[in-house]
């Protein structure tokens, strides 16, 4: 095996390692927003389609984690590698600060739209890894030196891709929900002021460029 075929190798385990660590961490995280969002002492019927279906994409996507990490798994065994994990900051300071969020704001209207924005945040962080790692994917398959290496990335591909699939097909969910009428009456109905209206949209938007 080349220099140039192990250093990629390398770093695609380092990549797989965040994904692992990141579908890990989503698991819990997710479940813990999914009760966030239902806030039960919260009894405004503008607010309850937006939170139900907020919490429907949140459940859906937690649920998928477990396939996404058995996927990950194989791309493990096809590289000779034992899954592990390698802390992902950016992750777990998003994770940090919404926590912290929950203990200082007490405005229950106010918390639907900021979890909007926090599981935006969390697909875009995720989005961009398993980019970053199909790339690097990408030029083990395209490497001609060994047959080995070339089969080992195209297995790894075949992983990732699926995974990848099902992330994109919750950011389309979620644009969908922050562009419907249930957003629309929240936003209304919240005490948010236009400027900040636009600086969350801004947000969302920007976090999920690739």
């Amino acid at each position: 095996m080349s220099t140039t075929t192990t250093t990629v190798r390398d770093a695609l385990v380092a990549q797989l390692e965040r994904l692992y660590y990141i579908e890990r961490t989503l698991q819990s995280a997710l479940e813990t927003l999914s009760t966030d969002v239902e806030i039960e002492t919260l009894d405004d019927v503008r607010t309850l389609e937006c939170r139900e279906q907020l919490q429907y994409t949140i459940d859906t996507h937690r649920e998928e984690t477990e396939t996404h990490l058995e996927r990950i798994e194989r791309a493990f065994d096809a590289l000779g590698e034992a899954p592990d994990g390698r802390r992902v900051p950016v992750l777990d300071g998003l994770i940090d600060d919404k926590e912290r969020f929950n203990n200082v704001v007490l405005d229950d209207a106010l918390r639907p739209l900021y979890y909007m924005e926090t599981v935006l945040q969390l697909e875009a962080i995720e989005c961009t890894v398993y980019e970053r790692t199909i790339a690097i994917a990408e030029r083990l398959a395209d490497d001609d030196t060994t047959a080995v290496a070339s089969d080992t990335g195209k297995t790894v591909l075949d992983a990732l891709r699926d995974n990848y699939d099902d992330e994109r097909q919750v950011r389309t969910d979620l644009e969908e929900l922050t562009e419907s009428d249930a957003i629309e009456t929240l936003l209304a109905s919240s005490p948010v002021d236009d400027a900040s209206r636009e600086s969350l949209d801004r947000a969302w938007r920007e976090d999920l460029e690739p």
